[in-house]
């Protein structure tokens, strides 16, 4: 398989959406090569999945306050804090590495990014669990505070929190690498709760999860991560090909445009039920 990588610094939370929702679209069509894209959020940013109820997940005066992005992913899963991270996108056709079911393509980009972490000198497990119907559905109920089969962290904590979604047998799968927090902070805009439940969520977030900066004993930047994990892929997944390319074709930053004015900066998107 021909892959190409494609590299963003900080995006609004309606362009990033935008971005790998139009190069999902593009591959559908057979327009796109399969894309891996790594990118940052500026503001910091809550997104929360496509079936939850925002208003049942985010305590929106709180978060107008902390100055944090909101949005709806595409992709599944929970809410999660974007804040000063590497987000990786997996876009591609569910066929040749990655055929076959959900855990199967997980597990094939699982390996790919640990490696990745191996050569920052990282040595990252793989989760051995699968999380209920119904622990999925519970309200308020952050991304890292439990983990999927082949998510991965480091000494129990978790590390790198992930979603997917398919359509026409395509994937689109998005990760949120924690770079330099951990995600404590979003027990903040979590509704519903005490000062004091807020600071024993806060407590556990914290217990429950860490940064790559955190484990380092010399910090990476932004970019450094990137083309380790950059690496990481080319290394575990040998057999294809790479290329490096700079900007969107002409016809996806056209889809992208749209779908930011049409969707991600909607209130009937980001806040439907």
């Amino acid at each position: 398989m021909k892959w190409r990588f494609l590299v963003s610094g900080k995006l609004s939370s309606a362009e990033n959406m935008a971005i790998d929702d139009a190069i999902f679209q593009c591959i559908q069509d057979g327009r796109s090569l399969p894309t891996i894209r790594f990118y940052d959020w500026e503001p910091s940013t809550i997104s929360c999945g496509f079936n939850q109820e925002a208003a049942k997940e985010v305590d929106f005066i709180a978060l107008d306050e902390l100055g944090f992005g909101f949005v709806r992913r595409p992709t599944g899963g929970r809410v999660v804090l974007h804040d000063n991270e590497v987000t990786y996108a997996v876009i591609s056709p569910v066929a040749e590495r990655l055929a076959g079911n959900v855990t199967a393509s997980y597990s094939e980009i699982s390996k790919a990014l640990a490696k990745g972490f191996e050569l920052m000198g990282i040595k990252v497990d793989f989760e051995k669990g699968n999380l209920s119907s119904e622990h999925q559905r519970q309200v308020a109920n952050p991304c890292f505070t439990s983990s999927s089969r082949y998510e991965l962290s480091y000494k129990r904590k978790k590390i790198v929190g992930s979603a997917q979604v398919r359509k026409n047998s395509c994937l689109l799968q998005h990760g949120s690498i924690l770079l330099n927090n951990d995600q404590s902070k979003l027990a903040q805009i979590l509704p519903g709760l005490s000062i004091a439940q807020k600071e024993r969520m806060s407590n556990y977030l914290k217990r429950k999860t860490v940064s790559i900066n955190q484990i380092l004993s010399v910090p990476k930047k932004y970019y450094e991560v990137v083309e380790l994990l950059k690496s990481g892929f080319k290394e575990k997944w040998s057999m294809d090909e790479f290329m490096n390319k700079n900007t969107l074709e002409t016809y996806e930053l056209k889809i992208a445009n749209e779908l930011r004015l049409t969707k991600y900066l909607t209130d009937e998107w980001n806040q439907k039920k």
